[in-house]
């Protein structure tokens, strides 16, 4: 029961970070100020949309932690700026879980067993950002 209680926890503690990035693009030096911006209208100046980035994670993980992981990102490939074009939320099929318990109990004319059983849905909810890196001329 401990063992489980301390995988619980660590599983809880370990999904804020699940964001998957996955980037197609060009790379430059890596920056240190990323502007942010959520249409490209707002952009002024001569720029090159340098790639395209979708990231990923589960609903419950903030889409703060997400944009932080997509400024990151930005910094890394040596992106000026991010344009952040959409959020959205879907549901994703994953295989149902089943766990079981199974209990022995003394009785005054010998043993009982019960066995309980849940079952998990077969769905996910997660939520996708999509961006776009520039590069100002």
């Amino acid at each position: 029961m401990k063992r489980l209680a301390i995988l619980a926890a660590a599983v809880l503690l370990l999904a804020p970070g699940c964001t998957k990035i996955d980037y197609v693009g060009k790379e430059y030096p890596p920056t240190a100020d990323v502007e942010i911006f959520f249409s490209l209208d707002d952009v002024e100046g001569k720029y090159e949309v340098m790639g395209h980035l979708t990231a990923t994670a589960a609903d419950m993980v903030s889409t703060e932690k997400m944009q932080e992981e997509i400024l990151k990102k930005a910094r890394e490939k040596g992106a000026d700026a991010v344009v952040i074009l959409g959020l959205d939320r879907y549901a994703t099929s994953a295989p149902a879980s089943w766990s079981e318990t199974t209990e022995t109990t003394k009785t005054g004319s010998g043993t009982k067993t019960t066995t309980t059983g849940t079952a998990s849905p077969g769905t996910e909810e997660k939520k996708e950002i999509r961006a776009t890196f520039l590069k100002f001329r």
